[in-house]
């Protein structure tokens, strides 16, 4: 198999990476996660509208048929992101998060391995591990861990679930569609279901999002121009690479988050934790080998 996938992998890591960092601006202006949903994926389609009307306008004749793999990602995306809203919500629980992640990441290697029947040399199982853990204890908060209750742990399901089954129809549509084809309805699924969610969540916000884009339109640009990059790139990695492979690489983007945010907005960087992104490109470089 070839490894241009893993170039494609680094690239969708920095790019998604740096989209991240950005998120901060709609949280330190205390602004709606989903009107800024909304107005980034919005933001994120027009920008794949103009990149192919002017690389290949007779590509935009393909946009008129529906992609059914990128709307279902859409859907799923805005549902995560409105889970994770929902169970930050509920007091301290913030130190549940990164083992929620990691459970995520696990079974979409299982499911490569599994129901892919992707092959996975015992070096490269070995680089991913070390990506995995070295995000783990990145992520891991010193809080205490909370009590789990019902309703936490149906959250919890409901992240996972979500965020696990977004990544295997990202592989399909990776293989079976064009990266402009899915992103552009991807996108699409994203903002329309984060409309359904504003009016039920949030309706007085509903009334005034015409004049919100001038309050959100700054970040979103920041934040759809980088995903959109990262968004590419990981359909590209995922079209030659397997899903297993590159979802291990993937959650590295944390650490590109932790860069830019100390670049951008003056946050800590701990020599523990440059010793953790160290550890995670030697992950890369086993994969790589392997």
């Amino acid at each position: 198999m070839t490894h241009h996938w893993i170039f494609f992998s680094i690239i969708a890591t920095l790019s998604l990476g740096v989209s991240m960092a950005f998120y901060k601006i709609p949280s330190i202006k205390s602004y709606s996660s989903i009107i800024s949903t909304f107005w980034t994926n919005l933001f994120s389609a027009a920008i794949i509208l103009i990149a192919l009307g002017v690389t290949n306008f007779s590509s935009l004749s393909q946009i008129s048929v529906i992609s059914w793999y990128g709307i279902s990602w859409g859907i799923l995306f805005a549902m995560n992101m409105i889970l994770t809203k929902k169970f930050l919500s509920n007091g301290d629980v913030g130190a549940i998060l990164p083992v929620t992640s990691s459970l995520g990441n696990i079974i979409v290697v299982i499911i490569g391995i599994t129901v892919l029947s992707e092959h996975i040399s015992l070096v490269q199982i070995l680089g991913i591990l070390l990506i995995l853990s070295s995000v783990f204890f990145f992520s891991k908060k010193e809080t205490s861990f909370p009590k789990m209750t019902p309703q936490l742990f149906l959250y919890v399901i409901g992240i996972i679930g979500t965020s696990t089954a977004s990544k295997y129809i990202q592989k399909l549509g990776a293989v079976h569609d064009t990266a402009s084809h899915f992103q552009m309805y991807q996108y699409l699924g994203a903002a329309i279901t984060a409309l359904f969610f504003l009016a039920f969540f949030e309706i007085q916000n509903l009334k005034t999002l015409r004049k919100d884009w001038q309050t959100y339109w700054k970040g979103a640009l920041l934040i759809s121009t980088f995903s959109t990059i990262g968004g590419w790139a990981i359909l590209k990695a995922l079209s030659m690479g397997p899903l297993s492979g590159v979802y291990a690489i993937h959650p590295a983007y944390t650490f590109i988050t932790a860069l830019a945010g100390y670049f951008f907005f003056k946050e800590k960087l701990t020599s523990n934790k440059i010793a953790l992104v160290i550890i995670t490109i030697l992950g890369v470089i086993l994969i790589k080998i392997g």
